[in-house]
């Protein structure tokens, strides 16, 4: 492996706990190296001290959290259009919606975005009915994700190298050989990347959990709202995707704050596409939340635009949802069907 340091952190409690705890079960003298997908794993789902597992940490919303979602907007219009337009989805291959149970997947802890739909929370065994209008948001870029960096001619993997120094750590990137079945990945989505330099980033844990979601034996439909893109588009990203949420601002440097700060990558949606047409699903699409909406949610959309006061709550949002200078480019929505 190669590579250089180039940051230190001095860290208090539960910063300081996720790295103690890597280090302790990596260390070879003073320093320890960690896959990129482990650390992000600690940093995101470690049971004593992952910023997902904290009960005391704010992640969404306004002041005090880190960032937002469509569904952290207080007038629930993002769930109304998300369960409108499964509804669409069902009407158009079954007729009747009232037959299929809504289950989200991934919920934030209090919170759920279609009433009275079966919630499936971290750590909760998933469970689908026969019939099932399968929903979430921003589970798949939540997964902890590896990192690759084609150099020397070759596709390498990414380990964060570990050094304690002093009272804190020096944090740096080195590289080591990619295994079989990532390097398969890497050449079947993304054959154009061999530029020297060239990053990306994948999830293989997320990879997984949509197989094992979609060979359970269930009909329905899949709604997923994420930060999906092509693997076209991701060929226009060199330096990959990789990045961190803190107080609403983002950077770059994912060793900063570790358990404390969101750390998030866009999934390749060629993959799931994939995954899913194996598994029997077709109609498979992938579109911004804008055109999802709009295609799939027409007569909510128009109720809503339709209100006659101009500052009514439920307008703004549905302008900050659709919008694509807002939510309505940046956010992307799979779908798919299964009878």
């Amino acid at each position: 492996m190669e590579g250089d340091f180039c940051a230190v952190g001095k860290f208090q409690g539960v910063m300081d706990g996720v790295i103690h705890k890597l280090f302790r079960k990596r260390a070879e003298g003073s320093k320890a190296t960690v896959p990129w997908e482990e650390f992000i794993g600690a940093c995101l789902y470690d049971g004593e001290f992952g910023y997902y597992a904290r009960p005391d940490k704010k992640r969404v919303g306004g002041e005090g959290a880190d960032f937002y979602t469509s569904a952290s907007l207080k007038g629930g219009i993002f769930s109304e259009l998300l369960a409108e337009s499964a509804r669409t989805l069902i009407k158009k291959r079954w007729g009747n919606p009232e037959i299929f149970r809504f289950v989200e997947i991934g919920a934030e802890p209090g919170g759920q975005l279609v009433k009275n739909s079966d919630v499936i929370r971290l750590g909760d065994e998933i469970s689908i009915p026969k019939n099932a209008a399968l929903i979430s948001n921003e589970l798949l870029d939540a997964r902890p994700f590896s990192r690759f960096k084609f150099t020397g001619g070759k596709w390498s993997k990414g380990y964060v190298a570990i050094e304690k120094s002093g009272g804190g750590f020096s944090f740096g990137e080195t590289f080591g050989d990619a295994e079989a079945r990532e390097l398969d990945v890497l050449e079947k989505y993304f054959p154009r990347a061999k530029v020297e330099g060239f990053r990306i980033d994948v999830s293989f844990d997320a990879l997984e959990l949509f197989r094992s979601i979609c060979e359970k034996k269930w009909s329905g439909v899949i709604v997923f709202a994420d930060y999906f893109r092509s693997a076209a588009e991701l060929l226009e990203l060199p330096n990959g995707t990789a990045r961190a949420y803190r107080k609403h601002s983002d950077f770059s440097d994912l060793t900063l704050y570790p358990g404390d700060t969101d750390i998030t990558f866009s999934p390749c949606s060629d993959m799931f596409k994939d995954i899913a047409e194996e598994c029997g699903f077709s109609d498979f699409g992938e579109e911004s939340q804008e055109s999802f909406f709009v295609k799939n949610a027409e007569n909510k959309i128009r109720s809503i635009a339709e209100l006659p006061d101009p500052m009514d709550v439920r307008k703004r949002e549905l302008v900050q949802i659709i919008n694509p200078a807002h939510m309505g480019a940046a956010f992307r929505i799979i779908s798919a069907v299964r009878n």
